[in-house]
């Protein structure tokens, strides 16, 4: 719980100092060279976050239950996966994709939920 909570709060911190709308912009930039024609709308701020909170707390979870690295990292790269996978869906749809904020968030609870699991095995690991 402490792990994805101090990655929420890591990730709001770098969104309030204007990390994420460097990153944002960018995605926005390649999107719009796809050939997708049409203004792309802005999500509203709430989106990201109720998409970020339960996956980050839920990785924390997922994570420190698995007993094997290889399944934790199966779970880790499975909502890297879906996250990053906002860009594409949001496009079609007629969004702007913000994924920097929950993806770093996931990045950051991921590594350092590894890190702690690898660190405080059970006796049966």
């Amino acid at each position: 719980m402490s792990i994805g909570g101090m990655s929420l709060v890591l990730a709001a911190a770098l969104e309030l100092l204007g990390f994420s709308q460097k990153v944002d912009g960018l995605v926005t930039a390649w999107m719009k060279t796809s050939g997708l024609n049409g203004e792309f709308r802005v999500l509203p701020g709430w989106a990201p976050w109720m998409w970020a909170v339960p996956m980050v707390l839920g990785l924390a979870g997922g994570m420190l239950a698995s007993r094997k690295t290889w399944r934790r990292s199966v779970l880790w790269a499975t909502t890297l996966v879906l996250t990053l996978a906002w860009v594409p869906v949001l496009a079609l749809a007629g969004y702007q994709a913000e994924v920097t904020m929950p993806l770093l968030a996931l990045v950051w609870c991921g590594l350092w939920a590894m890190i702690y699991a690898n660190r405080h095995q059970e006796p049966i690991d």
